[in-house]
């Protein structure tokens, strides 16, 4: 793919700043920003900071606007405010800056890496920059002016309510991103990676997603007039108050609603019913993957080992269902039914089970015949409003899972692995914690 041009094709004559000036620029700007005598608002119009290290400077409101900030080190700053508009920031290394209400338009960041970065509200659509003979400067949109985000790292970011209008984002990392209410109109994301992202009620008309990966992620209330999902994975995807009537599904590999269902999953269970009983020697294997098995009655069945990842299990009957082994990747469990369920060992990555009942369900580590026991997985599952008091969740992998307002009474966690999962109004009153993992956890409270 042939690099677009930017500020560096223009004939500009950028300013080379030494160390001891960005000094006292941060140093006046920090004056500035708290209100205090002999403080100056920090212009670095057009100036070369290139490889600079800025890492946690305080620049809320400093003026950017063209200036060369290639693979320059902004992780922690302060950005908020800040004018941005036609910056190159190819390369440059932005971890957790907050860049919240940033004006960040025909600003170039292929290949950045921006882990966690808060562009809340920030302006990112299209723009240019070109610079008269009188140093004032004029904005035009050619059709190279789109905000350049392509290859980009993202994960982990929060985009909520961003402009994203015309941005150029092909094959760019935005896993597990806060994109609720952003703008996409018109924009490239063909190639994204947006699995587990949150887009809820964002607007992705006229969109290309060609080819890009949506797997696990909330798509509920989207606007999808003529937008392009050709060649793209939904699977496992929350598709809520969504119209995919206008959209491109070629090629788009979605769940699927079997014809005389009934009928058919009776046979794959007989079938994995021998083949659990045989020891793999009869019988098939069961894989339900991808399937659409919403409010089903699956109640006290042996799907030991069965497949199931990105299966649609929305308000099923689980009760009592032996699950050990199981691959529950990235499924829908959303309000199940799941009390005194046997989940030992189970896979449940990315799975979201807000409102499910779990109730005295046994997640502990399977035993397996070497010796070693393979824990359950929750990792980055989704389980507001969860039910789970009374399982034993022994050793569970927890990592990075949302808990906020699950009901963790008389819950065992012992050894669990919790770190930096979301806890917030979590009930862990009389949950038995000992030895578990809390590093970075949100919101811990057992009283």
């Amino acid at each position: 793919m042939a690099a677009i041009p930017h500020s560096d094709s223009l004939t500009v004559d950028y300013k080379k700043v030494s160390d001891a000036e960005v000094k006292a620029i941060l140093e006046r700007h920090a004056r500035y920003v708290a209100s205090k005598t002999g403080g100056a608002r920090a212009s670095l119009k057009f100036h070369d900071l290139s490889y600079t290290n800025l890492a946690k400077a305080n620049l809320a409101g400093a003026d950017f606007t063209g200036c060369k900030l290639c693979e320059v080190d902004l992780s922690d700053a302060d950005l908020r405010g800040a004018i941005l508009f036609g910056a190159d920031l190819r390369g440059a290394k932005m971890a957790r800056a907050n860049m919240a209400k940033a004006d960040l338009r025909g600003a170039a960041l292929r290949g950045a890496d921006m882990p966690r970065v808060n562009l809340s509200q920030a302006d990112l659509r299209d723009g240019y920059l070109i610079r008269q003979k009188n140093g004032e400067l004029a904005a035009t949109s050619p059709d190279d002016s789109h905000a350049q985000l392509s290859n980009a790292n993202l994960t982990g970011a929060d985009l909520s309510r961003a402009k994203l209008a015309n941005a150029f984002l092909v094959q760019t990392d935005l896993r597990d991103t806060n994109l609720k209410g952003s703008i996409f109109i018109n924009a490239n994301l063909s190639n994204a990676d947006l699995t587990g992202s949150n887009l809820e009620g964002a607007d992705l008309s006229d969109a290309n997603l060609s080819g890009a990966k949506l797997e696990g992620a909330i798509l509920s209330r989207c606007v999808m007039r003529n937008t392009d999902l050709s060649n793209c994975s939904l699977v496992g995807a929350l598709l809520d108050e969504v119209d995919l009537s206008l959209t491109n599904l070629n090629g788009a590999d979605v769940v699927q609603r079997l014809e005389h269902m009934d009928d058919k999953i009776g046979k794959i269970l007989r079938e994995h019913r021998e083949w659990i009983i045989s020891n793999g020697h009869k019988g098939t294997r069961a894989d339900l993957s991808k399937l659409d098995l919403s409010g089903m009655d699956l109640s006290r069945v042996n799907l030991s080992a069965a497949l199931m990842s990105y299966a649609v299990l929305k308000g099923a009957n689980l009760t009592g269902t032996t699950l050990v082994m199981t691959d529950l990747s990235f499924v829908d469990m959303r309000e199940a039914k799941l009390v005194g369920a046997d989940m030992r060992g189970a896979c449940l990555d990315r799975a979201t089970m807000n409102d499910a009942d779990m109730t005295n369900v046994i997640a502990s580590p399977m035993e397996l015949r070497s010796g070693h026991g393979c824990p359950t997985k929750f990792t980055h599952a989704r389980m507001v409003r969860t039910m789970i008091a009374g399982a034993d969740l022994t050793k569970a992998v927890l990592t990075e899972a949302d808990l906020s307002q699950a009901n963790l009474k008389n819950t065992i966690l012992r050894g669990a692995d919790l770190k930096d999962a979301v806890m917030t109004l979590a009930d862990a009153r009389t949950a038995d914690v000992t030895g578990a993992d809390l590093r970075g956890a949100v919101d811990f409270r057992v009283d």
